[in-house]
C-alpha cells in the first residue's frame, strides 16, 4: 500500500515538475524574443496615434461579461444613440496584447472623437488554446452585441470591424468564412497569407504563427492555408479596407497587396493604403503627413465614404 502511495505522489510530483518546467521555457523563450524584438514591442505598447486629441473623448466607458471569463470594453461618445460600432481586434500575434493596452487606447480616442462607439474585445491567448477558439472568442463578441444592441444603443445596420495585425487576421478570417452582416471592414498590416510571415526576418512573428497552428508550415502547409483569410476570397464581401506599411519587418506588405487584388478579382469594394515609409504599427511611431492622411481615410472608410474616390 505503501509502495502504491509512494508512486502515485511521484507521479503527482513529475507532472508538476514538468508543467513549471514548460512555463519557465515558455518564459524564457518569450524573453528572448522580447529582447530581440524590443523596439516593435516597445512602440506597440507604448506608442499613440499622431493626433493631440486632449481630454478623454467619451462619455462613459461600460464593461461586459460577452463570454465565460471574457470581457468587452464598449466606449460611448457624446450624442444620442443608436450608435454607430467598430468592433475592434487588438494585435499581439494571437499571444499577446490586450484590450485596454496603451496604444490600443489611443486608437478608441480617435475613432470616438470621431462620433463612432468602440467595442474592444479580449480573446485567448493561443498558447494553450487552438486557433478556432480565438475565432470562436471573436464571433461570440459580435453576436453579444448584435443580440443585445437595444440594451447597448448599437445601430444594427452600422456594425464596422476592425483589427490591427492579428486582430486583422482574425477580422477578416471572420469576415470571409462566416459572412456576417456589416457595414464595412479595416485591417492593419494583417496577415492575410500566413506562410507570407515566413518571409519574415521577424523571429516573434515566426514563433507566435508556429505557436499558434501549433505546427510549421514546412510539415504542415495545408493548416496554413486553411486559416489564410485570402484563401476565401468570394463575392459580395462587405467593404474591406487594407493598409499596411512597405518597410514592415513584422508581416510582409505583400501579403496585404495580394488580398487587395484578390477581393478586386471578385469585384469586391476594397480599398488598400500603403505608407511608403511605414514599419509594423507605424501609425503610433510616425507623426508625418502621410500617416495622417491615411488615419484620415480610415475615418471616411469606416463612415461609409470614399469607397470610389480615392
Amino acid at each position: 500500500m505503501k509502495n502504491k502511495n509512494y508512486i502515485i505522489f511521484f507521479k503527482v510530483f513529475l507532472s508538476i515538475f514538468l508543467i513549471i518546467l514548460s512555463v519557465f521555457n515558455l518564459c524564457l523563450t518569450l524573453l528572448v524574443l522580447f529582447l530581440i524584438e524590443l523596439p516593435v514591442i516597445r512602440k506597440a505598447l507604448l506608442g499613440k496615434l499622431p493626433f493631440d486629441l486632449g481630454k478623454e473623448p467619451w462619455k462613459e466607458i461600460k464593461t461586459f461579461q460577452y463570454d465565460e471569463n471574457l470581457k468587452l470594453d464598449i466606449y460611448y461618445p457624446n450624442g444620442e444613440g443608436p450608435y454607430h460600432l467598430i468592433l475592434f481586434a487588438h494585435g499581439g500575434g494571437w499571444i499577446s496584447g490586450y484590450r485596454r493596452q496603451p496604444n490600443n487606447v489611443s486608437w478608441y480616442k480617435y475613432l470616438v472623437s470621431n462620433n463612432f462607439a468602440v467595442a474592444t474585445l479580449d480573446y485567448r491567448y493561443a498558447y494553450f488554446y487552438e486557433i478556432e477558439h480565438l475565432l470562436n472568442d471573436f464571433g461570440n463578441a459580435l453576436n453579444f452585441l448584435v443580440k443585445n444592441a437595444k440594451e447597448l444603443e448599437i445601430d444594427v445596420n452600422n456594425i464596422s470591424l476592425m483589427g490591427l495585425s492579428a486582430g486583422g487576421h482574425l477580422t477578416l478570417y471572420f469576415v470571409v468564412t462566416k459572412n456576417p452582416e456589416v457595414k464595412n471592414v479595416v485591417a492593419y498590416y494583417s496577415p492575410t497569407d500566413l506562410l507570407d510571415i515566413w518571409k519574415s526576418n521577424s523571429l516573434f512573428a515566426r514563433f507566435a504563427v508556429s505557436t499558434t497552428l501549433k505546427r510549421l508550415p514546412n510539415k504542415s502547409k495545408k493548416v496554413y492555408e486553411k486559416y489564410s483569410p485570402i484563401n476565401y476570397v468570394k463575392k459580395d464581401l462587405p467593404p474591406i479596407l487594407l493598409v499596411h506599411g512597405l518597410k514592415d519587418s513584422v508581416i510582409p506588405y505583400i501579403s496585404s497587396v495580394k488580398m487587395y487584388k484578390k477581393l478586386r478579382s471578385y469585384k469586391n469594394s476594397s480599398k488598400l493604403l500603403l505608407h511608403p515609409e511605414g514599419d509594423h504599427g507605424f501609425e503610433f511611431v510616425l507623426k508625418d503627413d502621410k500617416t495622417k492622411e491615411i488615419l484620415r481615410k480610415t475615418v471616411m472608410f469606416l463612415r461609409g465614404e470614399l469607397y470610389d474616390r480615392f
